[in-house]
């Protein structure tokens, strides 16, 4: 029988869980956040998942929004995103509480290492538009985690100098102009499926909102293919669900920059993985570190 893990991915607004065999979810779960105590929903979520297992699991990966020290399992930073996150010593918590060996990495990067496995791609950038703005870099087939485990973390650069102040502190970084909070916003609907059948039935206002959003993702895809050239940057996160339409106008905003460079629009790609990639790759992360321990 092949080993069971659990995979979690804990973005700014809910918890998603699977139960993964051979790399594949066969049993997944989503809870809202309780935004008061992420760490109950997070305990609750893996509760569910290890009452369904058949047996007991190997291991639980958990791709979390935040900078993480992946070797330690410890949350170094995170903004207001999640309450009471910032310091937390994840992987012993989780640990002590289920006893089964619990690896930690950020989620955007987990999500990375999965989408560029299923590329069979060495080199590439994930940006995942979801709640928030997260990056994941892969450099010859290694994750880039950097030296204060925040290489990748392309939501707090800065955009527009003196912009819109973000929850990190700063102003003007790229995650308040880039994220689905934001086109929720720009389009003037806050239902996610309503935001999605408008744009797919081409609501003027809905797409005039993703071709705003898209010229300033454009900007951003210009910066990575000149300062790491991967073969490809994909986009992950809710953005996905958009569709090839989403992508489409994206690519036309890009080939402006892509026209006076090397790389091309079709670089530039939706994640294959969608929303799943934080999970399978949590589980890649879990198998590595148990393969190394």
């Amino acid at each position: 029988m092949s080993p069971l893990l659990l995979g979690i991915d804990i973005g700014g607004t809910a918890i998603k869980g699977g139960i993964v065999e051979k790399s594949t979810i066969v049993w997944k779960t989503v809870e809202l956040i309780e935004m008061k105590n992420p760490f109950e929903t997070l305990v609750y979520v893996i509760g569910k998942l290890v009452e369904h297992a058949d047996t007991r699991p190997e291991a639980i990966g958990i791709a979390s929004a935040g900078r993480i020290d992946s070797e330690k399992g410890i949350v170094v930073y995170a903004t207001s995103n999640l309450k009471n996150w910032s310091g937390l010593d994840l992987a012993q918590k989780i640990n002590s509480r289920f006893h089964i060996p619990t690896f930690i990495i950020n989620d955007a990067r987990a999500a990375a290492l999965a989408e560029a496995g299923s590329r069979n791609v060495s080199n590439m950038v994930l940006l995942t538009i979801g709640t928030g703005l997260g990056g994941g870099i892969v450099v010859d087939g290694k994750l880039i985690e950097g030296a204060h485990w925040q290489a990748g973390e392309i939501g707090h650069t800065i955009l527009y100098p003196n912009g819109r102040r973000c929850n990190c502190g700063k102003k003007g970084c790229a995650e308040m102009y880039i994220s689905m909070k934001v086109l929720h916003r720009y389009a003037k609907e806050k239902d996610r499926e309503r935001l999605i059948e408008k744009f797919k039935q081409k609501d003027q206002n809905t797409v005039m909102a993703v071709e705003k959003m898209c010229r300033d993702i454009a900007v951003l895809i210009d910066r990575i293919f000149l300062t790491i050239d991967p073969q490809v940057v994909a986009i992950g996160g809710g953005f996905c669900e958009l569709g090839s339409n989403a992508l489409e106008i994206l690519r036309k905003c890009v080939e402006p920059y892509s026209s006076k460079s090397l790389y091309n629009t079709s670089q530039v790609d939706l994640s294959i993985l969608g929303n799943d990639a934080g999970i399978i790759g949590a589980v890649i992360y879990a198998k590595d570190r148990i393969s190394r321990s």
